[in-house]
C-alpha cells in the first residue's frame, strides 16, 4: 500500500509509521529517494533500524540493489510501502545501528566556541558534561573554566541551561553567547502559588 509523499525537512508520521513497522516484522520495503546531490531513485531494502542523529531521523538498511549497507534520512524518503516479502535480519556493521549512522555522516561540525566558569568541582560535573563537547581550562576545589562547542547558538544557549541545573554558571565568551542566555534568564518564571 502506497503512502502520502512527505514535505521537503519534515517526515511523514505514516511513513515513520510503515518503517518501524518493516524494522519490526523484517519486511522489505520500497521507496522513491532523493540522494543530496538533488537526484532520485527507487529503493528496495531490508530495513533494520530507525536512528535519531541531531535533529534528524534515519533508516539503516540493506539496500538489496547495491548490495550494501545504507543510511537513509527520512525526510528524503517518498512513497514508502511494504514489498511483500520479508528477509532474515543481518548483523549491522559494527553491531550497532547509531554507530554506523554516526560513522557514515561524520563528525558535526561545531563551529561555535564559549568560554564557562561553573561553580562547582569538575568531579562534580561528569554527568552533565559527559554529552558535551567540552575541555576542562582551568580547575580549582570549587569552580572550573570550561569550553564548550557546538554548531549553532541556540545549541549553546541551550548546553549552559543544561549545566545550569547542575551548578552555576556565568558565559565568560562569546557576548552573544552571554546576551542569549541573559534573555533566556529574563523569559525564565515560576506561577506565583
Amino acid at each position: 500500500m502506497r503512502r502520502a509523499a512527505v514535505d521537503d525537512d519534515t517526515v511523514d508520521p505514516e511513513a515513520l509509521s510503515v518503517l518501524a513497522a518493516a524494522c519490526r516484522d523484517h519486511e522489505d520495503v520500497r521507496f522513491d529517494y532523493r540522494r543530496g546531490d538533488g537526484g532520485s531513485s527507487r529503493r528496495l531494502v531490508e530495513p533494520h533500524q530507525l536512528v535519531t542523529a541531531g535533529r534528524r531521523w534515519y533508516l539503516v538498511a540493506w539496500d538489496q540493489h547495491r548490495c550494501d549497507w545504507r543510511t537513509f534520512r527520512l525526510d528524503r524518503l517518498r512513497e514508502p510501502w511494504l514489498a511483500g516479502s520479508h528477509f532474515t535480519p543481518r548483523e549491522i556493521p559494527g553491531g550497532d545501528a547509531a554507530s554506523f549512522v554516526a560513522s557514515s555522516l561524520g563528525p558535526t561540525p561545531r563551529h561555535l566556541d564559549a568560554k564557562l566558569t561553573i561553580h562547582a568541582a569538575f568531579a562534580e560535573l561528569e554527568g552533565v558534561l559527559r554529552w558535551i563537547d567540552h575541555t576542562p581550562i582551568e580547575v580549582e576545589a570549587d569552580r572550573c573554566l570550561v569550553q564548550i562547542r557546538s554548531e549553532d547558538l541556540g545549541r549553546l544557549a541551550m548546553t549552559v541551561a543544561r549545566i545550569a541545573l547542575t551548578a552555576p554558571v556565568a558565559v565568560i565568551e562569546p557576548a552573544e553567547l552571554a546576551n542569549t542566555v541573559r534573555q533566556l534568564a529574563s523569559h525564565l518564571s515560576v506561577a506565583p502559588s
